[in-house]
């Protein structure tokens, strides 16, 4: 065979191999539109980031993927909605670290995270930033912790009792055994209004939302969250340069009810890895402060299993409670 000859059959072949996914896509799910529930509000950091995905996965698996907002405050009710639906790949969970440390908090679940649903993927994951007012008198994290050692009240805001900021803030009390003054917020508005003005001095936070008032100038970042420095953030330090190992990370999940079938988890696990290589979903996770990660199937319930006892014994051993 001369190459032209092995380039068309080259050719054909993947033609032939792409018309067979499609067909296989169109067999397995009866052409029926894939519903994306997000378990929060429209707007919020999730829903943006599945209305993205949305779209580009749409095109990589070549079905209609459709966002579906299921509202509460730790994301209870589209979760439990997803749990009780079929398992034949039509009815999908994109949630936040929520998803992992809700269990912990209300013990009375419709369902339990690690048995009624299959892990498709680790769609992206961000660290945390730790941001004070200008004004405050520490310009490093050395500085913060050397603060609170000495004794100086340092008030922290908590937007919200039971999400990432707040476990944060108290894997940070614990792993650099420092007492500070905890501010309970109803929402982060409030936090960052407060913040801004130096009535609270440290909080951590979310890059893409935190960096808007960075770069006015109204905040400082003294650190990250990560186990090494974030690429955009390249000269801040991150907290396990100082504390080994401390990590804490907010991180979006895909998930299908228990029993969907493995092959249809593959196809949508390879769509997603396709849909966060485009240019679009590159675009959407520079501009909120993501990274993405597109994990294997096996790595997304590994982590999903970490988390969930990470956060579950900080929870216990220091009595927290959603409040």
């Amino acid at each position: 065979m001369n190459l032209i000859n092995r380039r068309v059959a080259v050719a054909a072949i993947a033609s032939c191999a792409a018309l067979h996914a499609a067909n296989v896509w169109a067999q397995d799910l009866a052409d029926r539109p894939i519903r994306l529930v997000v378990p929060f509000a429209a707007g919020g950091g999730v829903d943006v980031l599945a209305r993205a995905l949305a779209g580009e996965l749409s095109k990589a698996i070549q079905r209609s993927v459709a966002v579906e907002n299921r509202p509460s405050a730790t994301g209870q009710i589209g979760a439990a909605e997803v749990a009780k639906a079929p398992p034949d790949g039509t009815t999908l969970l994109i949630s936040s670290a929520a998803f992992g440390i809700t269990p912990s908090f209300v013990h009375k679940l419709p369902y339990d995270i690690l048995k009624d649903f299959e892990s498709i993927t680790i769609v992206a994951s961000t660290p945390q930033v730790l941001v004070a007012p200008v004004g405050f008198k520490a310009n490093t994290f050395a500085e913060a912790m050397q603060m609170a050692r000495s004794g100086t009240s340092i008030n922290f805001p908590l937007p919200g009792s039971s999400g990432i900021q707040r476990l944060a803030t108290e894997l940070l009390t614990a792993t650099a055994q420092i007492n500070v003054n905890k501010v309970p917020y109803k929402g982060a508005g409030a936090a960052f209004t407060d913040l801004i003005a130096g009535r609270v001095d440290l909080m951590f936070d979310n890059p893409g939302s935190s960096m808007v008032h960075v770069r006015s100038g109204r905040l400082k970042v003294l650190a990250t969250t990560g186990l090494t420095r974030l690429s955009t953030l390249p000269d801040v330090p991150a907290v396990a340069e100082t504390l080994s190992g401390f990590e804490a990370l907010n991180w979006f999940i895909l998930t299908a009810p228990a029993g969907t079938p493995s092959a249809l988890l593959d196809r949508l696990n390879t769509g997603v890895a396709q849909a966060m290589r485009t240019d679009a979903m590159r675009q959407v996770l520079e501009r909120d402060g993501l990274n993405a990660v597109a994990s294997s199937r096996a790595q997304a319930s590994a982590f999903l299993r970490s988390e969930f006892a990470k956060w579950d014994k900080i929870i216990k051993e220091r009595n927290l409670t959603a409040e």
